[in-house]
């Protein structure tokens, strides 16, 4: 059975890096770039799932990275860094791959780190 997943694209157009986390991973969006990240991820740091009012996420963005203080709000700056940051939902599709069929040619689940050594007994 196939798995459907819609993941986020956020692309930062801010002239700063914004650093944040998700359940203990780091997300880093630098200035200009662009990152996916899992729908997961996308509804605890940016309060965003498909079909989301964007007005829902911006309160949520700007709670999130303290960008509602009064200077803040009273500044434009809120709603300018967040119209800065654009959103694309980018759609996955799993498939399951049946053991036995072209074994060979399927990449080791686990890659090997850089610099381990072989197991020897």
């Amino acid at each position: 059975m196939d798995r459907i997943a819609v993941h986020l694209r956020v692309t930062n157009n801010n002239d700063f890096t914004i650093d944040d986390r998700y359940d203990g991973v780091p997300y880093k969006f630098e200035a200009g770039k662009t990152v996916t990240i899992p729908p997961e991820a996308a509804l605890h740091l940016f309060g965003w799932y498909p079909g989301v009012d964007m007005s829902v996420a911006e309160t949520h963005v700007t709670r999130r990275w303290g960008w509602n203080t009064p200077a803040f709000m009273a500044s434009g700056d809120a709603k300018r860094f967040f119209a800065k940051l654009q959103f694309a939902p980018v759609t996955f599709k799993t498939v399951e791959v049946v053991s036995g069929e072209d074994d060979d040619t399927l990449p080791s689940p686990i890659a090997p780190r850089a610099g381990a050594r072989e197991a020897s007994a």
